[in-house]
């Protein structure tokens, strides 16, 4: 059944009337191109896939029954046709119906970021970058970045990234009241004097001084660094 409805479906995916429609669309026809994609290196971990939706389970099981098949007048099962009346039914079911597909969607949605967090720790930066440089895919941080990065900075030992020479001389200015920003400026206006006046300081201040922001930003970075390599997902 899954060899008439892919095909078919490859050809018609951008035509789909609803968003889910071709969100589900999509995961059928992803399923096939997967299998013909030539595996560069077996040894390289794979994601965990993406987890259905409630729409996109229910039109799977929508698809399957024969029932709900219309064809062409060639014979072959007409997918946007399909789509369309899987769809409304979507829209006319009611809640009650709706709710086994969404429970079941939530908890695969659970066990897929279970099981991306373990991938996700599992790997180094390196050969995530090596698996995004063949699907063409960037891979999202767990939790999402601001989460992660919190995560990284409660870490045990952590020194911190340090800010670069340039950015800790700004920051010490703003800590210490020293830019005597305008109070008439828009937020924009005061952003954009702040940088300004920021470059005229540092220029100002000579090699001798910045020479003084650059070491100790060297000896951060190289306790960071130190630190860093100790940390497999870093």
């Amino acid at each position: 059944m899954l060899n008439l409805i892919r095909p078919t479906l490859m050809g018609t995916a951008l035509s789909l009337p609803t968003a889910s429609s071709r969100i589900a669309a999509r995961n059928f026809s992803g399923s096939m191109v997967a299998l013909k994609k030539k595996v560069i290196d077996p040894t390289l971990p794979v994601p965990p896939k993406n987890p259905p939706s409630a729409y996109t389970l229910f039109f799977k099981q929508y698809v399957l029954d024969p029932s709900n098949h219309v064809r062409n007048s060639d014979g072959k099962l007409d997918m946007k046709q399909v789509a369309t009346a899987a769809g409304q039914a979507w829209t006319n079911l009611p809640s009650s119906s709706k709710s086994p597909y969404d429970t079941e969607a939530s908890s695969l949605r659970k066990e897929y970021e279970s099981a991306y967090r373990k991938f996700w720790d599992g790997t180094t930066s390196e050969t995530r970058r090596e698996i995004e440089s063949i699907t063409g895919k960037k891979l999202k941080v767990p939790g999402g970045k601001k989460a992660y990065q919190k995560s990284v900075s409660e870490r045990s030992g952590n020194p911190g990234k340090p800010l670069t020479p340039y950015l800790a001389f700004t920051k010490e200015l703003r800590d210490q009241n020293k830019l005597d920003i305008p109070s008439d400026l828009t937020p924009r206006e005061a952003f954009l004097y702040a940088s300004k006046e920021a470059g005229r300081l540092w220029k100002e201040l000579g090699e001798e001084a910045q020479k003084t922001y650059k070491d100790t930003y060297a000896a951060a970075k190289a306790k960071w660094e130190e630190w860093k390599v100790t940390q497999k997902d870093l």
